[in-house]
């Protein structure tokens, strides 16, 4: 009992942990600094007290998003304008890197730009065992807004 117990006070500071990851750099507003790559683009997003666990809802009714928790941006599976984009409705997936930052990122960083950035890159490094899926930490609403090119 008292592992379960232990258990579930892990996994309810992990989806802490993950809203804080994403909405860290939130503004007044709301609005966060860049924070999820997706496709090779960076987003911005707006963060929101949404809790959406328990609600029974479709796996197709949710895209990924992949939080490194800290080691770098999240990546996100999809964004606006993408088919099957499910309208910001997400599935906090928390990742792990066994043999070190590195080490994902030499076996995920296809274009060699220092980043994992695309849900390929997540695919490969989490083909190559240097990626871990640890599991959702949490379901919540936010929208994405690409971050605007410096002029």
């Amino acid at each position: 009992m008292k592992n379960k117990a232990f258990r579930t006070a892990a996994i309810a500071a992990t989806a802490f942990g993950a809203v804080l990851a994403l909405s860290s750099t939130a503004g007044a507003a709301g609005v966060s600094g860049p924070a999820i790559y997706v496709n090779h683009v960076l987003y911005r997003t707006v963060a929101t007290p949404t809790d959406l666990a328990g609600t029974g809802a479709p796996a197709q009714s949710w895209d990924t998003i992949y939080n490194f928790f800290g080691a770098q941006q999240s990546v996100a599976t999809a964004a606006p304008g993408d088919r099957g984009y499910n309208g910001g409705r997400w599935q906090v997936h928390k990742v792990s890197t066994p043999g070190g930052y590195a080490a994902a990122l030499a076996a995920g960083d296809l274009d060699g730009n220092a980043v994992l950035d695309s849900a390929d890159e997540i695919d490969a490094a989490l083909a190559s065992g240097a990626l871990v899926d640890d599991g959702i930490v949490k379901y919540f609403v936010c929208t994405l807004n690409k971050v605007p090119a410096r002029g």
